[in-house]
């Protein structure tokens, strides 16, 4: 009987392994591997963004009212997750982490069980500093105070990280309200109001990340003053004088003597002012101005304006604002590509 086979073993009890000698010798994953999942109660907020954004509907959570606030435990079962990490990729707080270790084989479904445990404190309502003065102004003054603070009011950020307007640069766009993971914010472009629900705010930041003015304060921002931004009007007029001297001196160029010699020059001291279209200038109000030079009709500022105020047409190659709908929110400038909206 023929056994090939046999001198090739006999030969290879004496050979290094080619093999990798796991698990006596555990083996490294790779650098950007995604493993087993790591919570960090003492980060989250409770934004459940992380529930939200999880596609596979592997994270929960249980709340349970206590005497100090409410206990949450969030739970991540990793025998549903895909390792996405898009839960991770939303915290704005650290509290998900993906680690190397992919060593999930377990006999209970307990142990694919990824739990933390953390208390959220209800809110403390302290009195604001502002209150006191309100009896000194009259009745009426009460009600618009929380709309309108009066000039030279210092805003600062909360200490309990919840979010603070700056009525000087809010333009009630309500781009943070529909931002908003727990719908904390109420945002009324007719009535000019901005409210936050205390009770429902988790104090993510979402909304300050995404003010296209900057208007919200958070944590860490400088305090402001109510109506500092008023002095940088007057710069406006110091720029209209500037072409009065320019209209002077062309017509000086006109009667030269050289002009009767070469008449067409004439023509080309007119076509001047018209190719100097760069010096657009921001309106006052606050809108947009469209540079025809740069722009190249792509429809971007048109699909990301929050309210619908712009109307652009490739094939005739017009851009048309509606006034009466624009707030003035930047964000066609901003998204731009092409730098061709002058805010």
């Amino acid at each position: 009987m023929d056994f090939p086979f046999v001198k090739e073993a006999i030969s290879s009890l004496f050979k290094k392994s080619s093999c990798d000698m796991y698990p006596v010798r555990p083996s490294e994953a790779a650098p950007n591997y995604r493993g087993r999942i790591v919570f960090h109660p003492d980060k989250c907020i409770n934004c459940m963004m992380c529930e939200r954004v999880c596609s596979g509907n592997a994270i929960t959570h249980s709340i349970e009212k206590t005497e100090e606030g409410e206990l949450v435990t969030r739970t991540f079962y990793l025998g549903s997750c895909t390792f996405c990490a898009t839960c991770m990729d939303f915290c704005g707080h650290g509290a998900i982490e993906f680690t190397r270790d992919y060593h999930m084989i377990a006999t209970k479904e307990e142990d694919l069980m990824v739990s933390g445990t953390f208390l959220k404190k209800a809110p403390v309502k302290k009195p604001k500093p502002a209150a006191p003065a309100a009896p000194a102004a009259a009745p009426a003054a009460k009600a618009a105070a929380p709309a309108a603070p009066a000039v030279g009011t210092v805003i600062r950020p909360r200490d309990d990280g919840k979010p603070v307007q700056n009525p000087d640069k809010c333009v009630y766009c309500t781009i943070c309200a529909r931002k908003c993971p727990a719908g904390a914010l109420e945002v009324d472009r007719a009535a000019k109001t901005w409210t936050l629900n205390e009770d429902e705010c988790v104090a993510c930041g979402n909304c300050a990340e995404v003010c296209p003015k900057k208007a919200i304060l958070m944590p860490g921002d400088e305090p402001v003053t109510v109506g500092q931004a008023a002095p940088a009007a007057p710069a406006a007029p110091k720029a209209a004088p500037a072409p009065a001297p320019k209209a002077e001196e062309k017509p000086a160029e006109a009667p030269a003597p050289k002009a009767e010699e070469k008449p067409a020059e004439a023509p080309k001291a007119e076509e001047k002012p018209a190719a100097a279209k760069p010096a657009l200038k921001p309106r006052d109000d606050g809108r947009p101005v469209q540079d025809p030079d740069k722009c190249v009709y792509c429809t971007i500022c048109a699909k990301k304006c929050p309210v619908g105020a712009l109307e652009v047409d490739r094939a005739a190659r017009t851009w048309t604002l509606d006034e009466d709908t624009c707030i003035g929110c930047g964000t066609c400038a901003m998204v731009c590509p092409k730098q061709a909206i002058i805010m």
